[in-house]
């Protein structure tokens, strides 16, 4: 904060707004980041380059078990802030289409049973069905 309001505002001002002493802002500005800190730059790299590999699909839970499965110990709230403070989004899937209805009955073709499905004789009404599953690969219609 204080690197974003230096070249507005003079320093000492805003070391006494947040209650800091210069020589103390100047000291951690000399310090090297700490383990934790390196860890989260090599983190955000691989998180990065696995956010590329999946064009941008995949969201935290998904890269957190991809880093999982190459031996990374980390959290998975960890993953989601360093891929928030990194910017990386998932893209998500597109949106499916809406089912449409039956249509329109075609000109001519009349409802014969009028959902009147009792029959005073034998074969005297026939009704037939077709359903399709897809079970594997193929079609079946049954």
């Amino acid at each position: 904060m204080i690197q974003r309001c230096r070249p507005m505002i003079p320093l000492r001002l805003i070391c006494r707004l947040l209650k800091v002493s210069p020589s103390g802002y100047y000291a951690r500005q000399r310090r090297s980041p700490s383990a934790w800190a390196q860890d989260c730059q090599r983190l955000t790299a691989a998180i990065q380059t696995l956010h590329a590999e999946s064009d941008g699909v995949y969201g935290s839970p998904k890269i957190w078990q991809r880093l999982r499965q190459h031996g990374e110990r980390c959290g998975k709230h960890r993953i989601a802030r360093l891929m928030r403070q990194a910017g990386l989004r998932r893209i998500p899937a597109p949106k499916r289409g809406k089912r449409r209805g039956a249509g329109p009955r075609p000109v001519g073709i009349t409802n014969q049973l009028a959902r009147n499905f009792t029959a005073p004789l034998p074969n005297a009404k026939w009704v037939t069905d077709i359903t399709y599953s897809a079970p594997s690969l193929r079609w079946c219609h049954g």
